[in-house]
């Protein structure tokens, strides 16, 4: 697929390699996503006070973090505590089974990607209910450990229901790749010192891990929307997670 769709660029911070806003990326609605109302991250537990002080003037006031029991133990999230910042933490997978976390996977990333829409509605739910519930007028942080795969899933869902083409989704994954790749040679090597070979594809994002999810989430789904209805929400809530997304609520 050729790359005429930027993807967003990192703020600048820190403590964090891919905070980026989903806002900017066109939609079949002729107005783009907007700015200001979700961020995508990687580990929150590096972030310096300069950087809550300027995620919290950006307007950030709810964390969901992805990540596991075992993940947030070992490295706490700094926006936990901080002012009047909720944080919540949806578990995805309970244990450390993905790339991020430098273990093994019998699954290939799309095929991880394919079951997390597939066999956590019910978590899905949760997050975008109380989304729509309590945070519509905030800028919601949202983040696992490389910010790439569970991130990735959910930057997915709220793309499509803005109206976003595949190509602005694949493009908002890829780069995602490229941007972490410097703490993930430090992580292969780090498990080649101990006598593991890290599949690098695990660690990078490369395309077709997405484009195989939305292939999936068209044939069995039809449209995000439908997918969100299985999940439990109503339409109307639809319509207002959508607003939230460009704008427009």
């Amino acid at each position: 697929m050729s790359r005429t769709v930027r993807a967003s660029r990192p703020i600048k911070l820190d403590g964090a390699r891919n905070v980026r806003d989903l806002g900017g990326y066109p939609t079949k609605y002729g107005i783009n996503t907007a700015t200001g109302q979700f961020l995508r991250a990687d580990n929150p537990s590096k972030l310096t006070e300069d950087d809550l002080d300027r995620l919290y003037g950006y307007g950030l006031r709810l964390q969901i973090d992805f990540r596991s029991p075992q993940e947030t133990e070992k490295d706490p999230s700094k926006l936990q505590g901080f002012k009047d910042v909720v944080f919540t933490n949806p578990i995805m997978i309970d244990d450390v089974h993905s790339a991020e976390g430098g273990a093994a996977s019998q699954q290939t990333l799309g095929e991880m990607y394919i079951n997390f829409i597939d066999n956590k509605k019910d978590v899905y739910l949760g997050v975008l209910r109380n989304i729509i519930e309590n945070h519509m007028d905030d800028c919601v942080f949202f983040n696992c450990t490389a910010g790439k795969d569970r991130t990735g899933t959910f930057a997915m869902i709220l793309l499509k229901l803005a109206g976003c083409s595949d190509e602005v989704v694949v493009e908002d994954y890829q780069v995602t790749g490229e941007n972490i790749w410097p703490d993930m040679k430090v992580l292969i090597e780090y498990y080649r010192g101990l006598g593991h070979n890290l599949d690098e594809d695990m660690v990078k994002s490369n395309p077709v891990h997405m484009q195989l999810v939305l292939g999936h989430l068209r044939a069995k789904y039809g449209t995000i929307e439908e997918w969100m209805l299985e999940c439990g929400l109503s339409m109307a809530q639809i319509d207002k997670l959508r607003s939230k997304m460009l704008g427009q609520q």
